[in-house]
């Protein structure tokens, strides 16, 4: 069944609109701050152990660099969004946050591009991560596919998607308040920028790209507005530590977590990128060839002349002019 839905279309969807909206306003008003924080949570345990001296690490769709604090050890980061706000706001994020530390914001690097035709080199990236934003996604088989590419092989990929098996939906289902299957594999649409996903749906895309699915979490298991009222959100953070921990294997929460492995063998020689050249990774996402020239605030393809921009630090190229 799961073969069958691949590319499934989806009704009156469309791309959600970051530019006239501050994303950022959605999670610093405190009333975000459990989810915040059980995400977090999530997060740091699927990282904790993984090497990241000398690795290339992309946050795709990364927002307004909400959780830039987790990774930043990592040897050099770019961060890609659509949004060119979004990118703005991390950007002006980030660098108050390493003011006093140049060496290391040269190696942050912030694009604006389709995550479904990302203009980045074949097999370059050690990690990537994706928080929040495959939901938004017409077509989330392309973008796992845009991932496999970019990924080197044994490279790590975490994800995280909305579940539609989650416990308010069976339950809502089970005593007829809800019409749609929280447990067919088919994703439900929510409104007109929104699809939730059952997990093995998920963990099937993936595995169709040779990625292994090594952990799931079950995230922000307690999240109801009357609960983080009371007990509040302290204890709220300690029974989703607890959850996470002992009961993820239900996945019964509102958001998963997964941590994956690009299979095949190891490229000889690669203990990580070190220092590595954002320009050199880049690739035209017009003709797809590595053919760019870059100008101060230009950057031509000398294969198919298509223009990009380059403005306050961020590199464009979700259209060329």
């Amino acid at each position: 069944m799961s073969g069958k839905i691949e590319g499934y279309r989806r009704v009156g969807f469309r791309k959600s609109d970051y530019e006239s909206y501050d994303y950022s306003q959605f999670w610093e008003d405190n009333k975000r701050l459990y989810e915040d924080r059980a995400e977090r949570l999530a997060l740091r345990r699927l990282l904790a152990g993984v090497d990241r001296d000398n690795k290339l690490f992309f946050d795709i769709g990364c927002g307004y660099g909400r959780l830039f604090n987790e990774y930043k050890d990592f040897g050099t980061i770019v961060l890609i969004d659509y949004s060119i706000k979004n990118l703005r706001n991390a950007k002006n994020k980030i660098e108050t946050f390493l003011k006093n530390d140049p060496e290391k914001l040269s190696t942050i690097h912030f694009i604006a591009a389709d995550a479904t035709s990302l203009p980045v080199k074949s097999n370059c990236a050690d990690v990537i991560l994706t928080v929040r934003m495959v939901h938004h996604l017409d077509n989330p088989e392309k973008y796992f596919t845009e991932v496999e590419r970019i990924l080197r092989n044994r490279g790590l990929y975490f994800l995280e998607f909305a579940n539609k098996r989650n416990l308010k939906n069976i339950l809502r289902f089970t005593t007829g308040r809800m019409d749609t299957s929280p447990f067919n594999l088919i994703p439900s649409q929510i409104g007109e920028t929104i699809l939730n996903f059952h997990p093995k749906h998920i963990v099937n895309l993936l595995k169709r790209r040779n990625f292994t699915v090594k952990k799931l979490i079950s995230v922000s298991n307690f999240r109801l507005s009357l609960l983080k009222k009371f007990p509040g959100t302290k204890t709220l953070i300690f029974l989703e530590k607890i959850y996470q921990k002992l009961f993820s294997f239900a996945l019964f929460g509102p958001s998963v977590f997964l941590k994956s492995v690009l299979s095949g063998l190891e490229p000889e020689g690669t203990a990580g990128n070190k220092k590595v050249v954002l320009e050199d990774i880049l690739i035209c996402t017009s003709c797809g060839k590595d053919s760019l020239l870059f100008d101060k605030n230009k950057i031509k393809c000398k294969n198919c002349s298509s223009i990009f921009i380059k403005e306050n630090g961020i590199y464009n190229f979700k259209i060329s002019v």
